[in-house]
């Protein structure tokens, strides 16, 4: 029996361990939108998946629909964030908004202005310091920022055209706003 092979763009949300040796990944992809997809024996040090197959590894999959679930078949490394990687805060963010990700988008169905949306978050980070004002709290004004748009973009938060284009400077002015409309809209999706 052939299956189809599709070609896709995605980020790695999580990775969690099944089995012996697989692992499932949830992964925002550029034409499916969130999937789940298995990489099965990826945890064999002889799997050629092993080290293509990273917690936010930006990459090129190639995937086949089986009728219970994706599976990765094949994976191409496109951007492994190493500057990112190498600040314990912007990993601990990017957990929380993967975390919220992963939460809010249940189903499969492609969404170009979320996909955009975390990979120039991805990218701000990569190639942008620290982020810090005078209080040491810049970081958090763009994860909360980035939480905002995020929630916008899926039908959460109302004016989604005024969070989307703030900036960032001005964000961290309003964070205690950012803080209660978040709150709200997670209590109000009941997810």
């Amino acid at each position: 029996m052939s299956y189809h092979i599709y070609q896709t763009e995605g980020i790695i949300l999580s990775k969690r361990d099944v089995g012996e040796a697989d692992r499932i990944f949830s992964i925002l992809t550029k034409d499916l939108g969130r999937i789940d997809a298995m990489a099965q024996g990826a945890r064999y040090l002889k799997s050629k998946l092993r080290y293509n197959l990273n917690a936010f590894d930006y990459c090129r999959f190639g995937l086949v629909a089986t009728r219970d679930f994706w599976r990765i078949i094949d994976a191409e490394e496109l951007n492994s964030w190493p500057t990112l990687r190498a600040s314990f805060d912007k990993l601990a963010a990017l957990s929380r908004i993967a975390a919220l990700i992963n939460r809010m988008v249940k189903g499969q169905e492609p969404d170009f202005y979320l996909w955009n949306e975390v990979k120039n978050t991805f990218a701000f980070l990569e190639k942008n310091g620290i982020l810090k004002d005078e209080n040491g709290k810049g970081l958090e004004a763009f994860e909360l920022l980035t939480t905002l748009k995020i929630l916008s973009l899926l039908g959460y938060v109302a004016d989604a055209e005024k969070w989307v284009n703030l900036p960032l400077d001005e964000a961290q002015k309003i964070k205690p706003l950012m803080v209660s409309i978040i709150n709200k809209a997670l209590q109000e999706s009941q997810l």
